[in-house]
C-alpha cells in the first residue's frame, strides 16, 4: 500500500518563522528540553495534514500565543507519497488546503505544475483533502453507519494510530479524536480504524458495506417513487372512467383498434356524401365545407380545454395570493410585536424567557452545536424584514401571473367567438347548397358524434399508455436497484468471510510482534496481547498495574503496527509521529530500552519507512545520536522571531 513521508515542515508568519531540515527515510530525532517547541513541531505537521489543533484556535482556553497572535501565517509541508512529492499549504484559521505537485523533468521536458485546493470539512459531494490523501495512499474512503447516521472516515481518524501525541490519558492507546463525542470515540469507530489499517480485505469490506448501504438507500428511494407514481396513475385512470387497469401490450392493441375504427368512420362519411348528394361540383363543395366545419369544431374543443385549464390555474393562483397576503399580515404583526416587546432571541431561555449569556458554538443548555446546523426558531428584526421583503416580492410576481392568466383567458374567449361565427357561416352555406341539408345535417352529426367519442377514447388510451410506459420504466429501475443491492449483499458476505480469516491472522501476527517488543523492553512483562474485540493491550493477562509500563504499552503498540506494515501489504502508511513519549512517566534507562526496539524492526523486503520522534536532551539510545536532525534549546526555540526593525526590501 502507499507510503507517506514528511520531508519538510515550514511555518511562515509576519512575526515568526520556522523551516525544518529535510527529513530522510528511517529515524529522525528532534531533541530539546520541555517548552522549546517539540509539541508545536508535531502540531504543525498534524495541522498541515488537515487536523484540528486546539492550541491554534483563538477561542480555545489554552492557546499558543506566538501562533495565535501572529498574522498572515501558514503551515507548509513537503510530503512524499508513492515516489511523488507534494507541497501542502494551509493558512491558520482556514479550512482548506492547497496541494501542489512538484514538477518533474522527463527527457528534458518539464511537466506542467499542478495545483488544487481542497476543503477540509465535507460539504455535500465535494471531494475533501482527506479524500485526496487517502486516494493517493490507495485507501478507499469508507462510510461508517452508526446510530442511524452515516459519515466517512477521514485521514485524521486513521492518524489516531499514526500520531503518538502527548495524550492526557496515560492509559489510552488511540490519539484522542479531534472532536470528542460518543460517536467519534466509540468502540465501533476505534475498531474500524484498527481493522482498516491492518487488513486489506477488511478495508475492502468496509468499502463494500458502504456500497451496500448506498444500494439499500437507492432501492428504497426507487421503490417509493414507483409506488407514488403508481398511485397517481391509478387515480388518473379512475378519474378518466377506466374500469380496469391494462398493461402496455393491451393498451397498444386497443389503440390500434380505435385507429382502425376512426379510419372506417371517415371512409363511411366520404362514401355517404358522394353517393347521396347532388352533382360532383356540389359534392366537392360540400365535402370542403364539411371538412372545414370539422376542423373548426376541433379548434373549438381545444380552445374550450385551454379555457378550462386557465380557469383552474387562475383559481389556484388566487388561493396562493390569499395565503401570501395572510403570511405578510402575520409577519407584520410579528415584526411589530418583536419591535415593541423584544419577545424572543436565540439567546433567550425558551422556558422562563430570561436572557441567557450563550457561549458561541453552544446551545443555551451548554451543549456544543454547529451554529449553522441546527433548526432556527428565533429571528432578528432584520431577518424578519428580509422574510417580509421576500414574501412581498413573491406576492407582486404572483399578481403579475394572475393578470397574465386573465388576459390569456380573455384572448381565448375572443378566439372562441370567432370560431363559432365561422362554424355558423359554413353551416349556412351547407344548407344553401340545396342538397338535402336536413338529412345531411343529421347524418353528419351522428358521424361527428361517433368520431368524437372514438377520438376521446383514443386520447385516453394514448395517455394511459404514456403513463404505463413511465411506470414500466420506474419498475425496471426498481428491479435494477434490487439487483445491485443483491450483488452488494453477496459481495459483503464474501468479504466478511474472507476478512474474518485475515483479521484473525493479523491479530495473531500483531500479538507475536507486540509480545516480543514488550517482553524485551519491560522485565516484569510475561505476556502482551490485544483483546480480540477491542484491540486494546492486555498485559500479563490483565493483572499488570505497573505505572512504568504505560509508555512502552502505547509506543510499542504503534511500533508493532509499523512492523506489520513492513512484513505484509497492509494500508498502514509506514509513518510514525511520536511526540516526547517520556512525558507519561518513565525513567531514562527504561525509555532507552523501549526506543531500542526500533532497531529490532524486521524489514525483509527493504520497504521505506519513517519514524519522527521528539525527546528530551540525551533521552535516547547513544547509537541514535547520528539521527538527531534538529536540536532545540531555551535560547533556540522552534519558532524564530523575525527582526521587525529591518524594513523588508
Amino acid at each position: 500500500m502507499g507510503f507517506l513521508s514528511i520531508r519538510k515542515v515550514e511555518y511562515i508568519g509576519d512575526r515568526y518563522y520556522f523551516e525544518s531540515p529535510t527529513f530522510a527515510d528511517g529515524i529522525s530525532i528532534i531533541e530539546g528540553p520541555n517548552g522549546t517547541g517539540k509539541s508545536t513541531f508535531f502540531n504543525l505537521i498534524y495541522y498541515g495534514l488537515g487536523g484540528r489543533v486546539e492550541e491554534f484556535d483563538p477561542a480555545s482556553t489554552e492557546v499558543h500565543k506566538e501562533v495565535v497572535n501572529d498574522s498572515n501565517n501558514l503551515v507548509r509541508l513537503v510530503i512524499g507519497i508513492g515516489g511523488q512529492t507534494f507541497t501542502l499549504s494551509r493558512r491558520l484559521g482556514d479550512n482548506s488546503i492547497t496541494v501542489i505537485k512538484s514538477t518533474q523533468e522527463v527527457d528534458g521536458v518539464s511537466e506542467e505544475l499542478q495545483a488544487q485546493t481542497f476543503p477540509i470539512f465535507r460539504r455535500e459531494e465535494a471531494a475533501t483533502f482527506s479524500d485526496w490523501l487517502l486516494a493517493a495512499l490507495n485507501i478507499p474512503v469508507v462510510d461508517i453507519f452508526q446510530g442511524g447516521k452515516q459519515f466517512k472516515l477521514n485521514f485524521t481518524d486513521l492518524a489516531r494510530l499514526v500520531y503518538h501525541n502527548q495524550s492526557p490519558d496515560p492509559n489510552g492507546i488511540y490519539k484522542p479524536a479531534d472532536t470528542a463525542s460518543f460517536v467519534s470515540d466509540s468502540l465501533e469507530i476505534r475498531r474500524a480504524i484498527f481493522q482498516i489499517l491492518v487488513g486489506k480485505t477488511l478495508m475492502e469490506l468496509y468499502a463494500a458495506i458502504g456500497v451496500q448501504k448506498n444500494a439499500e438507500r437507492d432501492h428504497l428511494a426507487a421503490r417509493a417513487v414507483h409506488q407514488e407514481y403508481k398511485d397517481i396513475v391509478d387515480h388518473l385512470l379512475r378519474a378518466s372512467g377506466a374500469k380496469e387497469i391494462s398493461n402496455s401490450k393491451a393498451l397498444t392493441e386497443r389503440i390500434a383498434e380505435l385507429e382502425n375504427q376512426i379510419s372506417s368512420l371517415l371512409d363511411t362519411r366520404k362514401a355517404f356524401s358522394r353517393g347521396h348528394l347532388g352533382n360532383e361540383q356540389a359534392q366537392q363543395t360540400l365535402a370542403a365545407e364539411l371538412q372545414q366545419v370539422r376542423e373548426l369544431e376541433v379548434q373549438r374543443r381545444d380552445i374550450d380545454e385551454q379555457r378550462e385549464q386557465l380557469f383552474n390555474e387562475a383559481g389556484r393562483l388566487v388561493d396562493v395570493e390569499r395565503a401570501l397576503e395572510a403570511d405578510i399580515q402575520r409577519i407584520n404583526k410579528v415584526i411589530y410585536a418583536h419591535g415593541q416587546l423584544n419577545l424572543f432571541s436565540r439567546d433567550t431561555c425558551p422556558y422562563c424567557l430570561n436572557d441567557v449569556s450563550r457561549t458561541p458554538g453552544h446551545c443555551v443548555c451548554g451543549h456544543a452545536v454547529e451554529e449553522l446546523d441546527y433548526q432556527r426558531f428565533f429571528y432578528s428584526p432584520a431577518e424578519y424584514l428580509e422574510i417580509l421583503k421576500g414574501k412581498t416580492k413573491a406576492l407582486g410576481t404572483l399578481r403579475l401571473a394572475i393578470r397574465g392568466v386573465r388576459d390569456e383567458h380573455a384572448h381565448w374567449n375572443q378566439e372562441r367567438e370567432g370560431i363559432l361565427r365561422k362554424i355558423s357561416d359554413r353551416r349556412e352555406r351547407i344548407s344553401d347548397a340545396g342538397a338535402g341539408p336536413e338529412r345531411v345535417e343529421a347524418a353528419l352529426e351522428e358521424l361527428d358524434d361517433r368520431l368524437l367519442e372514438v377520438r376521446e377514447q383514443l386520447a385516453k388510451c394514448q395517455e394511459a399508455l404514456r403513463l404505463e410506459n413511465k411506470l414500466g420504466t420506474l419498475l425496471n429501475r426498481v428491479s435494477d436497484k434490487k439487483k445491485a443491492l443483491d450483488i452488494a449483499k453477496l459481495e459483503v458476505q464474501r468479504l466478511d468471510s474472507a476478512s474474518k480469516v485475515e483479521l484473525q491472522n493479523q491479530i495473531s501476527q500483531f500479538d507475536r510482534v507486540y509480545n516480543n517488543f514488550m517482553t524485551s523492553a519491560v522485565a516484569d512483562c510475561r505476556s502482551a496481547v490485544i483483546d480480540t474485540q477491542t484491540y486494546l493491550p492486555i498485559i500479563n493477562e490483565g493483572q499488570y498495574r505497573e505505572h512504568s509500563a504505560k509508555v512502552p504499552k502505547r509506543f510499542l503498540y504503534y511500533l508493532a503496527l509499523l512492523q506489520l506494515a513492513l512484513l505484509s501489504d497492509i494500508p498502514f502508511p509506514r509513518l510514525l509521529l511520536v511526540d516526547t513519549p517520556e512525558t507519561a512517566g518513565i525513567d531514562l534507562e527504561a525509555l532507552v530500552k523501549v526506543l531500542r526496539q526500533i532497531n529490532e524492526l524486521e524489514n525483509p523486503l527493504d520497504k521505506p519507512f519513517q519514524i519522527i520522534f521528539s525527546t528530551g536532551v540525551g533521552k535516547f539510545p547513544p547509537e541514535f545520536a547520528s539521527n538527531v536532525v534538529l536540536r532545540l534549546s531555551k535560547d533556540e526555540r522552534l519558532l524564530i522571531a523575525k527582526d521587525l526593525s529591518t524594513p523588508s526590501s
